[in-house]
């Protein structure tokens, strides 16, 4: 199973933007080898002009086979993978008195199918190496619903669960999996969400704690530990009171 020794070559989705671009910088600092995916092409190459360990693979994580394109091209250049954060990710408002459905639909391909794709693409190879670590990025709002992050929460609970039923197959047969669960985070998509942001964090920061959270190789890097232990305890209380503690903290400005 991989350990933090291990990492000679890690594939981002998402990477020219938010936590996935912390990500990348950190982990070409450190020496590792880091397959950049976003769909712009000039954003992937300012990106890889910061480390020649950034390498650039564009591609759109909604197209299953251009990610298997891609998947195959990074072992050809550089080798097996053996981390791969599927870090592209897309949140827009949910608003129940006019249903977005081009919005819903786009979240669902970007955080369900993107990541399915980006895994597919991936997951052969570590599974015939016996070798590999799947880092899947979540969020603690994946936990509870919360006021207009109907589609953007759903798709963070498909990652949840989506983790932990891969973590039970896989573990025998030698592939790392880490449920990566940040609470709020200074970045654009963040912008977006117009209730209360609680402990918010700078995307430098979440980087350094998740990349430090992979490398003890635990289950799940969950992050800041007070907005952790609320979603958490909270989903376990009655739903009467779980809904009004709810509705009060993320209460509209």
């Amino acid at each position: 199973m991989s350990k933090k020794s291990d990492w000679k070559v890690c594939w981002i989705t998402g990477a020219t933007g938010g936590i996935g671009r912390e990500i990348a910088l950190l982990l070409a600092k450190r020496g590792v080898k880091v397959a950049a995916t976003a769909r712009s092409k000039d954003k992937l190459a300012e990106l890889a002009k910061q480390n020649g360990a950034i390498l650039a693979f564009p591609a759109d994580v909604t197209d299953a086979k251009a990610l298997e394109n891609v998947a195959q091209a990074i072992e050809q250049q550089l080798g097996p993978i053996d981390l791969v954060i599927p870090g592209a990710g897309v949140y827009a408002p949910f608003d129940v008195t006019k249903m977005d459905l081009k919005d819903i639909h786009r979240t669902n391909a970007v955080n369900i199918d993107g990541v399915v794709n980006t895994i597919a693409a991936t997951l052969p190879s570590m599974l015939a190496r016996r070798s590999g670590h799947l880092a899947i990025m979540g969020s603690l709002f994946g936990y509870t619903g919360l006021p207009e992050s109907g589609s953007y929460g759903a798709s963070k609970a498909y990652m949840i669960n989506l983790a932990e039923s891969l973590e039970l197959d896989l573990a025998p047969k030698g592939v790392a999996v880490t449920l990566i669960s940040p609470g709020f985070v200074d970045t654009a998509l963040n912008a977006n969400y117009d209730r209360p942001k609680y402990f918010i964090m700078k995307p430098t920061k979440a980087a350094r704690r998740i990349v430090e959270g992979l490398e003890k190789a635990g289950f799940e890097v969950a992050f800041p530990g007070r907005v952790a232990i609320f979603f958490k305890v909270i989903r376990v209380l009655p739903k009467k009171a779980m809904f009004w503690i709810l509705r009060t903290a993320f209460a509209g400005r």
